[in-house]
């Protein structure tokens, strides 16, 4: 959709045809602010893992870790203090532990892609992309997700009880 197309969508239908539309700044200045996602909230990333509590009762919530939660069908509250600190601090740090690697080859191969543009030799990045993906996706990523896998199976599992 063109930028005319855009601003005939926003008219009001009642507005005269001959009315100005608003300025781009004012546009922006009315709309209303976006709301963060649950992975947007600030310490997310390094807040660990969601603990998945499923009720009795069968309905299902995801809650950070020190959170409670009341069961909306039933009514039994589920709070996630049950679980030991430093136990949910292994957790975390191996989420963590495991996330370095894909950020660290994204790193890479923007240093090289940088380092390729600024020594003026272009059609190196044009083959550095497609092989940086390339080594991601079919060796280093099904390699690292079996050792996540392998390292998730080793970490402590809980059984809650409500309150």
């Amino acid at each position: 959709m063109g930028r005319r197309s855009r601003a005939r969508a926003e008219r009001i239908p009642d507005e005269p045809r001959d009315a100005a539309p608003a300025s781009r700044w004012e546009r922006a200045r009315n709309r209303p602010k976006r709301v963060r996602r649950e992975w947007e909230s600030p310490g997310a990333v390094l807040g660990g893992p969601p603990i998945s509590i499923t009720c009795e009762c069968g309905l299902k919530h995801d809650l950070k870790y020190g959170e409670a939660w009341t069961c909306e069908s039933c009514g039994r509250r589920w709070d996630t203090n049950q679980i030991p600190r430093e136990q949910y601090e292994i957790v975390r740090r191996t989420q963590l532990r495991f996330r370095i690697l894909p950020v660290a080859l994204g790193l890479v191969v923007l240093g090289f892609a940088v380092f390729f543009t600024l020594s003026g030799n272009l059609f190196s990045v044009f083959l550095l992309l497609p092989v940086g993906l390339s080594v991601w996706f079919v060796f280093l990523r099904p390699l690292h997700r079996r050792r996540y896998r392998a390292a998730i199976a080793d970490l402590p599992r809980w059984e809650l009880h409500p309150e």
